[in-house]
Formats: structure tokens, sequence, C-alpha cells
């Protein structure tokens, strides 16, 4: 947590209206409250197992378990969940704007009120009582899987269903011990001079992707780590490629790093479990030559040569107390001395939300029919999520307005994404 900047990380979930799905405990589930009564009871039992998310930082390294609560805003928007939807997936605009109005900590009213809580949510009703729920939680204290476990425990408890609930592992100290170092200074409004684009791969063109590269890459690449690419590898060479090339355009001969944010606790050894709570990552930079002869399938090579090597060389050897710590050390000045570079350095960062369960998450009234990353977007950030049917990629591309004017153009990216997808 010490090396994590303030901010609240954000995921909304959307819920129709479908009265079959609405499970009847009260005479009053007509009431708009009702959802809300639910969602609260069921968020304060959860808070007692997840205790420090009631608490409040006192540093960098130390929570103080106060139970002071966490900071719940309901909301009711004047649209049909429906209309929302469509109006978010058609407008050319930028589509964090409309999303914006659901979430709570773009509001200065609400983060003034919720003083320093970790876990800020909004519930939103729509006029068809649909559902929209945006879950924001302080990044400091842990990463989207740890998100995951709580809101597995947190849906579970609101539907009723206690063979669900999963006690947490608070495992980041015993995982590597804090350090007290000083705080980092908050994350800057990251709304201005961005815009962000929403695009979408259906399983075809992602299968058509990896096609591109095996033609490509034969004869070129003898690296058995290379031949078989993810999905998630080859969209994000694709984005890069394109980006970068957008980027080059108007500002040539620059160099390009890419941060890959790599969830560690699979990869440990021995692993660590699966409820496992902290910020178990690791941002592994790729770095991308000057020039403006990209290739798709060297940029997929060299990705996947660098994180392989990383599992096989580094993770093994994260966990423990002085090993651990000077590896840790040991990025994070690599990290600060490539962000020093900046102004001669195009530094892109990806984070893939893919196979966490997210359209699983029930909370009385069926599963979502639309999942949405936060609206906290920083320059050159790219967010994956899957696409509700599992087998496509949600991507959220943040650039600078200029490089997304040429990006939105490109030939490339255009035949192989659908910008202005719809939802649902």
């Amino acid at each position: 947590m010490e090396f994590i900047p303030e901010f609240h990380g954000g995921i909304t979930f959307f819920y129709s209206s479908n009265p079959d799905n609405i499970q009847s405990n009260s005479q009053n589930d007509n009431d708009d409250k009702y959802y809300c009564r639910i969602l609260k009871k069921s968020l304060a039992e959860t808070l007692t197992d997840f205790y420090p998310i009631a608490g409040r930082f006192k540093d960098t390294s130390t929570i103080d378990c106060n139970d002071s609560g966490a900071c719940v805003v309901e909301a009711k928007l004047n649209s049909n969940l429906s209309d929302f939807l469509l109006s978010v997936s058609k407008s050319r605009e930028d589509p964090h704007k409309k999303l914006g109005k659901l979430v709570p900590t773009l509001d200065s009213e609400t983060m003034e009120l919720a003083s320093k809580c970790m876990l800020i949510a909004q519930i939103t009703i729509f006029e068809c009582r649909g559902v929209a729920i945006s879950f924001c939680l302080e990044h400091r204290f842990c990463d989207l899987s740890s998100v995951v476990v709580f809101l597995k425990c947190w849906s579970a408890r609101a539907r009723g269903d206690a063979g669900e609930i999963v006690v947490p592992d608070l495992v980041g100290s015993s995982f590597l011990p804090p350090l007290d170092l000083p705080p980092l200074p908050p994350v800057p409004n990251p709304i201005e001079n961005r815009t962000t684009a929403r695009l979408v791969f259906d399983a075809s063109k992602i299968s058509a992707l990896k096609t591109k590269f095996a033609e490509s890459a034969n004869g070129n690449d003898h690296d058995q780590y290379n031949k078989y690419p993810s999905r998630v590898e080859v969209v994000l060479a694709l984005i890069l490629k394109c980006a970068i090339s957008a980027a080059r355009s108007i500002t040539p001969e620059t160099k390009s790093v890419v941060f890959q944010s790599v969830n560690l606790r699979k990869r440990t050894v021995p692993p660590l479990p699966e409820n496992s709570i902290g910020n178990l990552f690791w941002m592994l930079p790729v770095t991308i030559g000057e020039g403006n002869n990209i290739e798709f399938h060297e940029l997929v090579s060299k990705m996947k040569s660098e994180t392989t090597l990383f599992y096989e060389e580094t993770v093994r050897r994260i966990k423990g107390d002085e090993e651990g710590n000077s590896l840790v050390f040991e990025s994070v000045k690599e990290r600060e001395e490539i962000l020093k570079s900046a102004s001669d350095v195009d530094i892109y960062w990806c984070s893939s939300w893919c196979r966490f369960p997210l359209y699983e998450m029930d909370f009385g009234w069926g599963k979502p029919v639309w999942v949405s990353s936060g609206v906290v977007s920083s320059r050159n950030l790219i967010v994956f999520e899957d696409t509700k049917c599992g087998d496509g990629i949600q991507a959220w591309v943040t650039l600078d307005p200029q490089v997304m004017a040429v990006f939105e153009r490109d030939e490339e990216i255009m035949s192989f994404a659908s910008f202005n997808h719809s939802i649902a």
C-alpha cells in the first residue's frame, strides 16, 4: 500500500428491473428504498469480516480500525436503464461524461462528506427500477482481486446465500512487511485534457488477431513462449501499436514504455490463497524503441517474453523480508526513473480485469447486464474487461485528445475493434 497513491478505484454494475429476479423479502418490495435497505444491511454485515475497510488510514502503512464505517450514497436518475445504456454506447463524446453521474468520487460534495472513507458506494435507481451500484475503494488498501473477494461476500449476503461467504485472508503485511515510508501525493484530477474511447473486440476478431500474429511471426520468432499468445496480449499489442503510431505522428522520435499490471497470487511459491487481500500485483515495464515501423508480432513477442521472464526469475524471489523488499525498491526506483523522463518517453499503463467473475455478482435480483470500470482515467491508460458473453474484450482507452483523434481513424484498429458498440 505504501507505493500506491491516494485514490479510489471504481467499478459500476448495472442490473435490470426484471421482477422475476427480485427476491420477495418485504411487503414493500415495490418501494425504491428496498434495494438500498438490502444493500446497506448486507454491506454492514460484510464489513465485520473486512473490518479494515470500515477504518481510516493513519499513515502509508497503518489503518486505524475504528469502525467509522463506509459512505453510501442513494440517488435516483430520471431515465430508464435501457435508454441510459443506449446513450452511453451511441454517444460520440467520451462515455465517462455520462457514467460520471453514477460515480460518487467525482462529486466534490460527496467526497467532502465522505471524509477519508475507504469505501464509497452509490446506489442509483432508474425510473424503470433498474439499479446501478458504483463501488469505489481506496486503492492503497487493495487491488482488484481483493475487491472481487469483497464483492463476492457482499453479494452473497445480500441474496441470503451463506454458503458463498468467504472470510478474507489479510496476507499483505506477512507477505511483504510495511516499511513506514512517507506518503505519496494524491492522484491529480485525471479527467482534464483526457479523452476515453470504449472499444469492443468480439471473439472472431480476437481469433483473427491471433492468426495475424502466427502468420507474421512465422519464421521470425522461434521462442517457445511466443507461440500461443493470450487474447489480452494480442489486443493490447494492437492498441499499443496504433496508439503509439498516433502519438508519434504528432511528436516523432519518442520512446515508449508500457507498464503491465501482473497479479502475483498464483505465481508465488507457494501460491497465495485466492482470498488474499492486499495490493498483490506488480507493474512490469516493457520498453518499445523509437521509430514509426512498429510491428504487431514484435510487440506481442516482446511483452510475452518479458512477462514470462518475470514469472520465472523474479516472482519466486519476491516473498520474504529482505530480498522481497529489495526487489520492490528496485522496481519503484526503475519506475521513478522512467517517470522522471516523461517529457521524452510516452508512458502507457495497462490493467486487465479479464477472467475476474464480475458478471457473476448477483445481489439478489439477477446478474448484471453490464459492468463498467470506474471513470478515473489517467493519460495513456488501457483497461480491459470481459464482455458479458465472456469471450470478447471491452477496452477503455484514454489518450490525449489530439492522439485520440488520430487513433480513432486508424484503419487497422477499426478493422478489428468496434467503437460505440451496443451495451445491452
